[in-house]
């Protein structure tokens, strides 16, 4: 019987022999290693061709038939099927459809034990397929029909399960777009098929009662359980088939357990049965077990009586004995040398059981009901907290951060027993385990190198588990603040007493930053840190003690404090690290704990000036820390004088007379003489008890240091052009001294040594570039503003003082600017040299940079070949583009401190154009990282800007900075992504790894920029709300953006341009803010709708067929359908010029059911999907699967502890001559 469009299935078609004989030839030459590529190529599109025949579903029925023919045949043949079933349903007439359920039923009854499980297992696929098409609708018979299918054997069972856990998966937990344009008949279906009869009539007496799909009463959830009981009743520990079943079909259970009805899950008594098979010593069932009661634990919306009747069984004291016997099982033979993986991986999984419990542990039940064993859970959580697996112990870790936070933790007479313990289980875990070798025989690091597989991962699991140690300490001092710290400055004295006594004295030569005693050290002092924290909010929260009791207890508390820290500052270390440390710890309980004690604050401050290590530049790790320990300590003295302003002034003459004496010391750099005047100026700065006349009298005379230097005509006539400021820096010769000593012909700089006149290049680079005025600029600036609020009376005074110099400042700023950008402009500002040379420079502009969990050498090497290379070749490079660098940063620290002044920096009316040519004219020629920096100082520039002088400022500021992002991301994509297609074995994957993760990081700092300049929803605006009461006509920033198009156009173009960089953070955080302001601000028509019509649309289509943005599709599809429910001609037209979508009536029928959705955002990215589906040949979704069924080796629930948070970007450090502050230094100063 011929019929059109396909054919019915049941056909015999004439000459198939000779057809299924090529299909067979194809498959052979894609499977034969002898194949060649062109081969294989004409076979795979001879075959998808045949998949397209309009009798290729009577083709695959025969071919999965004949049980004679090869599997791989047969399974191609259900391949036939499926594309059929996929693409071509909807042109199906009712009878063809009827034809397909009927052929699948057959294939599904005719499968044999001796079938492969792919083979079965593509039969079971098809009939959800199908089931997702027509169930509820033409296909009514379905659950009789599965019911039929049950009754017959397992291996028939086993295709039941694979529908009943795939239908569950797909409807309820996951997003199947096919699913989903027919969610809620489907929906309305599994309940009714999935829950006994006797529960519906009970929890949904009004439901529709003539759905017609049910068959039978006890339900598939009692017909699971009932199964899993008789399975674990026979002797499945010796037959495979048996275990088989029993797996599958709590996988199924499994599936329904975040969605079916709670007391479905009683009634079928699924966690009794789930119990039991968790008793059994298979592991591979207790996987599965574990995992069924960590769905319910992990259920949304419980109510109080589901609490009771699911959670509650878990948390019986019988039940919590039971899972500590079931951990302590996993746990009796595990050793990391013999890893028994499938019980290591039970323990992991109960480990985050026990998590999801905790989540429960204060909804206790009611008077007169069992109640939950809280002791012996407590107990079970402790225990798993304290596995040497770190994998094993977060989870219970994680917990314990909400456990000490619960009521019910206050009036628990065993709670400060186990604080305390905790405590001491945090002082082991604090090491940072991350500084000790790959090598090392630590049980802990062996067990890390079994869980994790990247360094990065690494990193950021030992993060997590840090904050989350850090944390307890915090809460416990909150609880128990005189017992907790007493019992972590004991620990710390003894250890500080101690150090070394079981390792060798300290000696300068064996000088490691992650030495043992450095690594203990920093552990203490961050539980001290941290307990310092949670003190701090006791008192914030007034404790529960009576005032007058709480008061003697902070007394008590200060004065033990300040006697601890008196006693530390007697021990002297020679170590700097340890130094360092130690200041930053002391540092710490004077400015933030101990505020009202001057008195130490002057003696701490004394330490500080009297602290002097003996250098050793024949060492330079030794000798860089030393200098980082200077350089902390000078840091540390401005803290001081921000804190005690009126207690210094009372001692300013002796302190004068004492930093007058240090200035007087040759041996003092620059870096320390600014800092110490900064400190002086910072005294007479934020005392209160001077008048201002003298006070101001003061400040001028320092800050006239600053006016005068940038008043310098001989300074301004050096910045005239590019070629004096390369002589202002003494490099007006750089390119004759490069190709006179032969750069461009050595391979490796680090290796040749530097000549004695390069060596004196060197250094005249260096003083010439000391010489500048930055620092000085930078130093008073920090001092002017740091820690102060605006509107106060210091503020005002250092307002209107730098008022005076800022006028003087800024165009010579603005001219370093450019020159140090236009410096890195090789194809401008070098054209003149030959093309070796200009790789010569680009080579020596390009910084050595280490990054955690990428560079392949740990950073203590790093530093060590840096340092080493000093003077070479590439320590001469490294000095040129750190001045380069260091004036670059500078400068851009001075621009954002300027604007701390808003009135008098953006008043300047003339200022955004010069600011905005200096800035980006060629900020393109910046690496990516040093565009963030830029990025950084922009952002401060365009947030700070007050709105009266928007208008005028932000157009021009705002149009060249996402140019240049426009134009460096998408160009660096579209290299990295080159790089990759055409990468070879012996390509350096980690300096790819290094060049892409920066750009990620770039690409996602400014989707986060420009998000938040379209949405207030993504940032809330720090600056100054005094501006926005004195201006309430004034809109925020957001709005000021979205109704003026000259500064909404160069967004909006970035915004589209970053929907094809391949980074899938920056995609899911851009796509909602542009669905939101489309369909919130630009809804009715308007240039800025039409541009999301065509250029936003095209590229959003596009990336939803990029298999790289697979987990991007469902944001993607949001934004296509809220384009597409806006518009009919422009949209429309764009579908129907897409290969494979030239069906106009299909295209209009997708468009109206999405116009008739507008309220249901799932329905809508379904339809979406579906459309789009077939666009290249292959289903989207599709693509999304196979990413997804590839074997993971870590759970969901582990997944989340690998993640960094979204603000904790992997560490970078960068190589360059000593002293060069880098981004943080900048702008994380506090």
């Amino acid at each position: 019987m011929a019929t059109t469009n396909g054919g019915a299935v049941s056909q015999t078609v004439d000459g198939a022999h000779g057809d299924l004989s090529q299909v067979l030839h194809a498959l052979q030459a894609i499977y034969d290693p002898q194949s060649t590529n062109a081969t294989r190529r004409q076979a795979t599109e001879y075959l998808e061709s045949a998949k397209q025949h309009p009798d290729a579903p009577a083709h695959g029925r025969s071919l999965a038939l004949d049980k004679s023919q090869p599997a791989q045949l047969r399974h191609y043949g259900l391949t036939m099927l499926e594309h059929s079933i996929t693409y071509r349903w909807e042109d199906f007439t009712v009878d063809q459809s009827e034809a397909l359920r009927a052929c699948v039923f057959e294939l599904a009854t005719t499968i044999t034990e001796d079938d492969p499980v792919y083979l079965r297992n593509k039969v079971a696929h098809l009939w959800t397929e199908i089931a997702k098409r027509a169930w509820g609708a033409e296909w009514m018979n379905m659950d009789e029909q599965l019911v039929q299918l049950w009754q017959t054997s397992l291996h028939h069972q086993a295709v039941v399960l694979y529908v009943l856990e795939t239908l569950s998966e797909e409807i309820f937990n996951r997003e199947d777009p096919t699913a989903g344009l027919r969610g809620s008949v489907l929906g309305r279906a599994c309940v009714e098929v999935f829950t006994s009869a006797t529960v519906l009539s009970d929890q949904l007496p009004t439901r529709d009662k003539n759905l017609g799909v049910r068959f039978g009463e006890e339900g598939w959830l009692q017909r699971l359980s009932d199964s899993l009981n008789w399975t674990l009743s026979q002797d499945f520990q010796n037959e495979d088939r048996l275990r088989t079943s029993a797996v599958k079909t709590m996988n199924a259970l499994r599936a329904t357990m975040p969605w079916v009805i709670p007391k479905a899950i009683t009634s079928a008594q699924v966690i009794e049965c789930t119990c039991a098979a968790l008793a059994t010593p298979v592991v591979e069932i207790q996987l599965a077990a574990v995992d069924i009661l960590q769905a319910i634990c992990r259920r949304h919306h419980l109510s109080d009586d589901d609490i009771l009747d699911l959670i509650g069984p878990l948390l019986s004291d019988d039940r919590i004995h039971f899972l500590r016997q079931v951990y302590d099982w996993t746990v009796s033979d595990m050793d990391v040398h013999n890893l028994n993986e499938q019980k290591y991986t039970l323990c992991k999984k109960l480990a985050e059981l026990s998590h999801s419990l905790g989540l429960f542990i204060d909804r206790q039940p009611r008077d007169g009901e069992k109640p939950f064993d809280i002791s012996g859970y407590l107990n079970l959580v402790y225990q798993i907290a304290l596995n040497d697996s770190l994998f094993v112990s977060i989870p219970a870790i994680h917990c314990w951060t909400k456990l000490l936070r619960l009521r019910f933790m206050r009036n628990d007479p065993q709670a400060p027993q186990i604080m305390m313990k905790l405590l001491e289980l945090c002082f082991a875990r604090l090491i940072r385990y991350e500084a000790f070798p790959e090598d090392s025989d630590n049980v802990t690091i062996l067990f890390l190198n079994e869980d994790v597989d990247t360094v990065p991962e690494r990193h950021a699991f030992l993060g997590n588990y840090r904050r989350y140690c850090v944390e307890i300490v915090e809460i416990i001092v909150r609880k128990q603040p005189v017992e907790a710290m007493s019992l972590i400055l004991t620990q710390a004295s003894t250890m500080f007493h101690n150090l070394y006594q079981d390792q060798p004295p300290f000696q300068p030569q064996t000088f490691s930053k992650s030495s043992m005693p450095v690594l203990r050290v920093d552990a203490h002092v961050t539980i001290i840190d941290a307990g310092l924290k949670g003190f701090l909010k006791w008192l914030v929260g007034h404790g529960r003690e009576p005032l007058e009791q709480q008061e003697a207890m902070r007394n008590n508390m200060e004065e033990s404090f300040e006697q601890w820290c008196r006693q530390l500052l007697q021990i002297r270390f020679e170590d700097p690290e340890i130094t360092k440390k130690i200041v930053h710890l002391i540092a710490n309980f004077s400015t933030k704990v101990l505020p009202d004690r001057a008195q130490f604050a002057l003696a701490f401050l004394e330490y500080l000036l009297t602290i002097k290590l003996a250098d050793n530049t024949a060492l330079p790790q030794y000798s860089d820390a030393v200098k980082e320990l200077e350089r902390v300590c000078s840091s540390e003295i401005q803290k001081l004088a921000m804190k005690f302003p009126d207690d210094f002034m009372n001692v300013y003459e002796g302190l004068e007379r004492r930093i007058n004496e240090m200035l007087a010391s040759p041996d003092l750099d620059d870096r320390q003489r600014h800092a110490y005047n900064a400190f002086l100026f910072i005294i007479i700065h934020r005392c209160t008890s001077i008048d201002r006349a003298t006070q101001e009298a003061r400040m001028r005379q320092i800050l006239d240091q600053v006016k005068n230097a940038w008043c310098n005509e001989a300074l301004g006539n050096s910045l005239s052009s590019f070629q004096s400021f390369c002589a202002l820096l003494g490099m007006e010769h750089l390119a004759e001294f490069l190709s006179t000593n032969r750069f461009q012909q050595v391979e490796d700089w680090s290796e040749q040594a530097l000549p004695a006149d390069g060596q004196a290049l060197q250094a005249n680079i260096l003083e010439r570039s000391n010489q500048l005025p930055l620092r000085l600029t930078k130093s008073l600036l920090a001092a002017s503003i740091e820690k102060l609020r605006d509107g106060s009376t210091a503020y005002e005074l250092a307002a209107a003082l730098w008022a005076e110099a800022i006028p003087v400042i800024l165009p010579n700023i603005l001219q370093l600017v450019s020159h140090a950008q236009a410096f890195n402009n090789v194809e401008d500002s070098w054209s003149s040299l030959p093309p070796e040379l200009q790789q010569v420079i680009q080579r020596m502009l390009t910084d050595r940079f280490w990054q955690a969990g990428i560079s392949t050498e740990s950073r203590e090497d790093f530093f060590a070949r840096v340092s080493s290379s000093k003077s070479t070749y590439e320590g001469f490079a490294s000095t040129v583009r750190g001045t380069i660098r260091q004036i670059r940063e500078s400068s851009y620290y001075i621009l954002y401190s300027l604007t701390r002044f808003p009135d008098f920096f953006y008043g300047i009316t003339d200022l955004p154009g010069p600011l905005s040519q200096a800035l980006y004219a060629n900020a393109s020629a910046l690496s990516a990282h040093h565009l963030s920096v830029l990025l950084s100082i922009s952002t401060h520039l365009i947030e700070g800007c007050p709105p009266q002088h928007r208008a005028h400022f932000l157009p021009p500021v705002v149009e060249g900075l996402f140019r240049v992002l426009r134009d460096k991301i998408s160009s660096q994509w579209e290299a990295v992504n080159q790089q990759v297609a055409e990468a070879g074995e012996n390509d350096n994957l980690a300096d790819e790894m290094k060049t892409e993760s920066i750009l990620r990081q770039l690409t996602y700092s400014s989707v986060c920029l420009g998000t938040a300049f379209l949405d207030s929803a993504d940032r809330s605006h720090h600056h100054s709300q005094d501006s926005e009461h004195d201006h309430p006509e004034d809109i925020p920033l957001h709005q000021f953006i979205l109704s003026t198009p000259s500064v909404l156009e160069p967004v909006l173009l970035f915004c589209n341009a970053m929907l094809r960089c391949r980074d899938t953070r920056s995609i899911t955080t851009l796509v909602p803010v542009l669905r939101h302001i489309l369909t919130t601000h630009f809804s009715t028509p308007s240039p800025i709708r039409d541009f999301f019509c065509n250029d936003i649309l095209k590229n959003a289509i596009t990336s939803l067929h990029d298999p790289y943005f697979v987990d991007c599709q469902k944001d993607l599809a949001s934004l296509i359908a809220a384009i597409l429910t806006l518009d009919d001609e422009t949209p429309r037209a764009i579908l129907l010029s897409l290969p494979g979508l030239g069906d106009a009536g299909r295209v209009d029928r997708r468009l109206a059911k999405l116009r008739s959705s507008k309220r249901d955002v799932r329905l809508q990215r379904s339809v979406v999907l579906d459309l789009l589906s077939s666009l290249r040949g292959v289903s989207i979704h599709e693509l999304g699967k196979v990413e997804r069924m590839r074997p993971k080796k870590k759970s969901a629930f582990q997944e989340q502890y690998m993640e960094m948070n979204v603000e904790a970007q992997p560490s970078i450090v960068r190589g360059g001559s000593p002293g060069l502050e880098g981004v943080a230094g900048m702008f994380d100063e506090e």
